[in-house]
């Protein structure tokens, strides 16, 4: 009997809750205790913490701070779309009870001045990330042209690196709109120094997103080290880049990309130069059943370019063309 109980503790302890609720101003233990500030639980919790977060709109920070970003530690989850009154995370709803990550920092009226990098993780694992919106990330950096991998001008929704070890998150039910960079304006996954980075973007939409130069949406890139994520079940709309409008894969350094693309919708995205859907790159991606609709690469006679080794199974075309309009 005192097993069982020493045991059933141990379970509830491992599996604490955290409570988030805008403008409330206690210690994250109840929903009438919850924290006021997403950060505060972020740099509090501890591997097996479960954070739930309310509906409404939380930043990085209160000041006008780009290099701030919402960083999740190892074996976080973090789960939004709660009114904030749940006792079971089985009843929380983020369509409607929409829940915001958002990079709109300093001068609300303007994007420029807006977070680098909405969301970091590094060198994690078992991280999940459930029913959130995360928007309004500007990793644009046109005054110190920054390339690739510098997160002033990459990965402006999500920064996500594998640098030691097996790094893996999983995004869940989450939608990356309105974010802007050079490089991956939605969600960077990074294998760099022999890591291996195996992170799952599954039921996922990504919406207006807009890279200057490759990645609209979503850029894989093994440069040394092995990306291997996993892109299911999402829908890609309205995304642009001069390369890979919705994504683009590469494989530098000696590293590689055996990314697996399975059952998205790419709809609308464009690429100025190359690859209005994919732009794959000296890779081993996998790309399973996509549905393409009216997706456009305006300078190129190519709508989606699948470059080296590639993998490309049944799937369905709807006007993907190719325009030399300007």
């Amino acid at each position: 009997m005192i097993i069982l109980v020493l045991a059933g503790f141990l379970q509830m302890n491992a599996q604490q809750i955290m409570f988030v609720k805008k403008g409330a101003q206690g210690n994250g233990s109840s929903w009438n205790q919850a924290f006021g500030d997403l950060q505060q639980a972020l740099q509090t919790a501890k591997p097996g913490t479960e954070i739930w977060v309310a509906a409404g709109v939380y930043t990085p920070t209160q000041t006008a701070n780009r290099n701030v970003s919402f960083v999740i530690n190892n074996g976080v989850t973090l789960l939004g779309g709660f009114v904030g009154n749940e006792a079971s995370k089985h009843h929380r709803n983020w369509v409607t009870n929409l829940t915001i990550l958002s990079g709109n920092i300093g001068d609300v009226t303007s994007n420029d001045d807006n977070s680098f990098n909405v969301v970091y993780t590094r060198n994690v694992s078992q991280v999940i990330v459930d029913g959130f919106m995360v928007c309004n990330g500007s990793a644009v950096n046109s005054t110190e042209k920054e390339h690739e991998g510098h997160r002033t001008s990459t990965g402006a929704a999500w920064y996500n690196e594998a640098s030691q070890g097996t790094h893996f998150v999983q995004i869940k039910n989450c939608i990356f709109q309105d974010n802007k960079s050079n490089y991956a304006a939605g969600i960077y996954n990074l294998a760099v120094n022999g890591a291996a980075n195996k992170s799952e973007i599954i039921d996922c939409q990504f919406i207006q997103n807009n890279a200057q130069v490759e990645g609209g949406a979503i850029m894989n890139v093994g440069n040394g080290g092995e990306c291997s994520v996993r892109i299911e079940k999402c829908y890609l709309i309205n995304n642009f880049a001069l390369y890979g409008g919705a994504i683009f894969n590469r494989a530098i350094n000696g590293g590689h990309n055996t990314t697996t693309i399975s059952a998205n919708i790419l709809k609308d995205n464009k690429a100025y130069i190359d690859g209005a859907d994919f732009f794959t790159n000296r890779d081993n991606t996998s790309i399973n059943k996509p549905l393409f609709t009216n997706n456009v690469s305006t300078n190129s006679p190519n709508a989606s370019n699948i470059l080296d080794e590639v993998k490309l199974t049944p799937n369905t075309v709807s006007r993907m063309r190719a325009s030399s309009r300007h």
